[in-house]
């Protein structure tokens, strides 16, 4: 399979939320991230994303806008993007 990623990712394990500006928002781990992107998994994602979302990334509440670029059953490819 050849590699389609710019930058290259790091593992992750991270908790996280997808804002959809109804309440708490869906939450998630991260899996990996790089620079420009990060790969999600979603424990029970019965919610369709929107194109572009906020995700919040814990500890430390990071906030990155960011772009839908994949999605299978319970993971999700993101593009890092400046402002939804």
């Amino acid at each position: 399979m050849t590699e389609r990623r710019k930058a290259e990712r790091t593992r992750a394990f991270n908790a996280a939320a997808v804002g959809t500006g109804f309440g708490r928002g869906i939450e998630c781990t991260v899996r990996n991230m790089s620079g420009s992107g990060a790969c999600l998994v979603f424990i029970n994602r019965q919610t369709p994303l929107p194109r572009e979302f906020l995700l919040t990334v814990e500890p430390a509440s990071t906030r990155r806008s960011c772009r839908l670029v994949w999605q299978s059953a319970y993971r999700v490819g993101v593009q890092f993007v400046s402002g939804c």
